[in-house]
């Protein structure tokens, strides 16, 4: 009878176990709204915050439309010192009026707000919103050319994205020198338009999350350097058991309890 109880009680034990390992596990499903060449397991939820450390503090920044007969959005301005705020509202399709952009639906598009410090506080100066990858890069020159890069870039064909970076050196008005740095973790995207407005834009890339890490980047009078402060770490994938963990554990916790059942009836027939 000892022996029942014990095998009883073995067996209500892995189950319990087994119950709690499946419930207690964090699994990140991938979200559905986010397309597949972008990472899966981006948080749209997230305020990416960019600290500025240089911008162009003699006028505003006039934030346009990509309709180029549309009315201009607004000013925005910011200081050294200040930060640039983005959040994702989503993956949308392109606007028709975005035609000079080589990155095509869906784009993702985003909030960005402009925050000023003045006299060592932060203050919002003003915020886009639900504005596209396309728009906020032909506002800020994140990319250059065509290559409308903007805050996030597509992670799943680099070879792709350097093949068309290199094409932008394009007579006769956005002839440019063009260099790529890519590494393991980064990717970064120079150019040196040698013509007119000489344009000068830096910008790296997190090659996991695809968003933009570091830029730094002046047409004539306007500048801005800026970081960003809060990467995400999407590297760790102990968070998601691997199948073969799965696979494993469930089949130790299926022998098991009928190895000892099939024990208990060895000991149960040896009695007799």
């Amino acid at each position: 009878m000892r022996t029942q109880k014990l095998v009883t009680g073995l067996i209500t034990l892995f189950m319990v176990n087994y119950t709690l390992f499946f419930f207690t596990v964090p699994i990140i499903k991938a979200n559905s709204t986010i397309p597949t060449n972008f990472n899966q397991r981006l948080n749209l939820e997230t305020v990416y915050i960019y600290n500025v450390s240089a911008f162009n503090i003699s006028k505003p920044l006039e934030w346009l439309d990509v309709d180029y007969f549309a009315p201009s959005k607004g000013f925005a301005n910011t200081t050294p010192g200040g930060q640039i705020k983005v959040n994702f509202t989503g993956f949308y399709e392109k606007d028709p009026n975005d035609f000079f952009n080589l990155f095509e639906s869906p784009m993702p598009y985003m909030n960005v707000e402009f925050i000023e410090k003045r006299f060592g506080f932060l203050e919002t100066n003003t915020t886009f919103y639900n504005v596209s990858n396309g728009e906020s890069d032909m506002n800020l020159l994140l990319g250059y050319n065509s290559f409308k890069s903007g805050f996030l870039i597509p992670i799943n064909n680099y070879t792709y994205l350097k093949e068309q970076a290199f094409n932008q050196d394009q007579g006769p008005f956005m002839n440019a020198t063009i260099s790529i740095q890519d590494t393991r973790d980064k990717i970064t995207f120079d150019f040196k338009q040698t013509v007119y407005g000489r344009q000068n834009t830096t910008s790296t890339y997190d090659k996991i999350s695809g968003l933009l890490i570091y830029t730094n980047t002046s047409y004539g009078n306007y500048t801005l350097e800026m970081t960003l402060t809060n990467l995400p770490d999407l590297t760790d994938n102990s968070l998601i058991p691997s199948y073969n963990v799965y696979i494993i554990i469930s089949i130790l916790y299926i022998t098991i309890p009928l190895f000892i059942l099939k024990l208990n009836r060895k000991i149960n027939k040896s009695k007799k």
